[in-house]
């Protein structure tokens, strides 16, 4: 632990050395103009993790200075959340709710703040009196998901840290949690993935561990099985099933799991590194003072372990061949998730973490990618993910298209109701030869997706990765093709997918090597 915040106060202090990052107002309006979010978010992040960095080790006029710069930005909010019909200065979204904890908890912390009645005025004109004093409820609150943790918990993180009622904050932030738990089954499993799962539970639990200290009560108590979700999802150290919208490289956060660890007595993950507060992309004050507070490093080894998740419908299997440790993952679920994708029946396979046919996970933000057009986006479309078309016809969104998973004991059966009047079951089976896969519906046309170009061999394809290589046995060798496409990855970095595609004529087998 103390290695952990020593290098931890060491990167602050290096961020608070530097200047204060350059920030622009006027790209607030680059995302109505082009909708691309990143140009303004950069900064935005920036910004705060320079607040955080000072907030934490610097003097005190550097940070009262940033502060009223904070208090002087238009929006708290980050404009892809700005509702057209309302002031920008008061949309109560993650980011201003996250403000207004980071706020709310350095005025707590620092008694050399200039301006601090200032900056509460703000906090509450912003955040809490839009929240508290609303005689209706937000998106958020009814269309459950991270969002529902993340400015729930927030907003009254920052209520407690400014003295709230606890009455007050009882009667809106408890019943929007509440909701938020109603989300999960009884396996725990995020439909969100295991990033969201951060993001989302990480505020409740840092929510509650708040309440607790303020009223006694354990809002905790109880969620063992959402606590346990990422060692349950868990590919290797560091690596998770990237379903939905999530990234390759999962942040953990060490105060979160290490306090739901001893807290629950819940599984903890494996890490291959400890992370630094510049991994966390959004510079998150609620992560960074938790792991100060709390943290420890992870475990750095995983065991063979298989686990299905029924009831969010994902299977992940682990094994040990070798030296090396083989996963299969496959996604089940419903194709109106949050941060959907149309992946049912869709199925990765990695080894010590490098998935060789892979889950594209996020693709880059923008305002197509949440748009009516989303599922024609690169990472969240069925062309460009390890599913088939069934009688030339793609899975279709909605609630109605469905899939099933059913465990056999060595394998896994996926039934799957998500292409119109076409069905497609899936069956996997791990044995000693390898995964096979049968496929089961009319005119099935397979495709399988990675980030390694295959290479076809007659009837077998190869994927080489840099960890293991996977052959696959039964390729219809007549119509087979392998195209690509150059997208951009959840951070705007090049990202390019590439897919074999060819008519279903048997059983197929993937060798593991």
């Amino acid at each position: 632990m103390s290695d952990l915040r020593t290098a931890l106060l060491e990167e602050l202090r290096a961020i608070a050395a530097q200047p204060v990052p350059a920030f622009d107002p006027d790209l607030d309006g680059d995302y109505a103009a082009t909708g691309r979010r990143l140009p303004f978010e950069a900064q935005y992040f920036a910004r705060r993790r320079h607040l955080a960095a000072l907030a934490v080790v610097g003097e005190g006029p550097a940070l009262s200075a940033l502060l009223k710069d904070v208090c002087q930005e238009r929006s708290w909010a980050l404009p892809a959340h700005w509702d057209a019909e309302g002031d920008p200065r008061t949309c109560v979204d993650l980011f201003a709710c996250e403000t207004a904890q980071t706020l709310a908890e350095i005025l707590r912390l620092r008694e050399d703040v200039e301006g601090a009645e200032a900056v509460a005025a703000e906090i509450r004109a912003r955040v809490l009196d839009p929240f508290f004093e609303a005689d209706y409820p937000f998106h958020w609150e009814e269309r459950i998901s991270n969002w529902t943790a993340v400015c729930a918990g927030a907003a009254g993180m920052a209520a407690l840290a400014l003295g709230y009622d606890t009455d007050v904050v009882r009667a809106r932030v408890l019943p929007a949690l509440q909701g938020y738990l109603f989300s999960f089954g009884p396996d725990g499993g995020c439909v969100e993935g295991v990033d969201y799962w951060v993001y989302g539970f990480g505020y409740f639990t840092y929510f509650a561990e708040a309440w607790l200290a303020a009223t006694g009560e354990d809002l905790l108590a109880g969620n063992e099985a959402i606590a346990a979700f990422p060692a349950r999802a868990q590919l290797y150290p560091g690596s998770f099933a990237t379903f939905g919208d999530t990234g390759a490289d999962a942040l953990l956060p060490l105060g979160l799991l290490a306090r739901l660890h001893d807290r629950l007595g819940t599984p903890l993950p494996a890490a291959a590194r400890v992370q630094t507060f510049a991994d966390d992309a959004c510079a998150r004050w609620a992560h960074l003072t938790r792991t100060l507070d709390w943290g420890r490093p992870l475990g750095t080894s995983v065991e063979p372990e298989r686990s299905l998740l029924a009831d969010v419908g994902w299977f992940v299997e682990r094994r040990r061949i070798g030296r090396r440790m083989w996963a299969l993952a496959v996604k089940g679920g419903y194709n109106d998730e949050p941060h959907n994708h149309l992946d049912l029946g869709s199925f990765l396979i990695a080894v010590d973490g490098e998935q060789l046919l892979c889950d594209p996970g996020a693709g880059e933000y923008t305002a197509a990618y949440f748009g009516p057009e989303r599922h024609e986006q690169v990472h969240p479309s069925a062309a460009w993910h390890s599913v088939p078309t069934v009688e030339g016809a793609a899975q279709q969104p909605g609630d109605d298209s469905r899939a099933e998973l059913v465990d056999t004991g060595t394998g896994l059966d996926v039934y799957i109701d998500a292409y119109g009047d076409g069905a497609l079951i899936r069956r996997f089976d791990w044995g000693a030869e390898g995964v096979t896969l049968e496929d089961f519906g009319p005119e099935i046309t397979e495709t399988f997706v990675s980030r390694i170009r295959p290479e076809l061999d007659g009837t077998r394809a190869v994927w080489a990765g840099e960890r293991g290589t996977l052959v696959l046995h039964g390729v219809n060798a007549e119509d087979a093709l392998v195209d690509s496409v150059d997208t951009t990855d959840h951070r705007g970095a090049p990202d390019r997918l590439w897919a074999l595609r060819f008519g279903l004529g048997g059983g197929l087998r993937f060798e593991l090597l």
